[in-house]
């Protein structure tokens, strides 16, 4: 089985009887990557900001300030704010397992007495 002969003028190939000393230098085509879009950072942003009204107030505030620095950095530094947005992420976790830690303990140690409004203390030290 024999192949065709190849064309010199082939892409890349340089010129005939000149071997290209580096090689093909160019590759094969690669399709330029997609536009970077902010949507994840956005969500974190929301994410964030939400928990922060919501539950665990000051624990999300480092998430909103790292997710409103990946949307600024977005076209230009793509993988800066990629980063920051995975950090955000990150901060939006350990804010919300930090609030259910919080919670159980609440409940576990029994501080949710001190709440109970059915028992009232006198200044005697009686209860009423």
């Amino acid at each position: 089985m024999s192949y065709p002969p190849q064309d010199p003028y082939i892409y890349g190939n340089g010129i005939p009887g000149h071997p290209n000393q580096y090689g093909n230098q160019y590759g094969p085509f690669v399709p330029p990557p997609p536009p970077a879009n902010n949507g994840a950072a956005v969500a974190a942003l929301i994410a964030n900001i939400l928990l922060t009204i919501t539950c665990c107030g000051l624990l999300a505030v480092p998430g909103i300030v790292t997710a409103a620095i990946a949307m600024s950095r977005v076209h230009t530094d793509p993988v800066s704010a990629k980063n920051l947005t995975m950090w955000s992420w990150v901060i939006f976790g350990a804010a919300i397992l930090v609030g259910i830690v919080l919670l159980v303990l609440f409940f576990a140690l029994g501080l949710s007495e001190s709440f109970d409004e059915s028992t009232t203390t006198v200044d005697d030290g009686y209860t009423i």
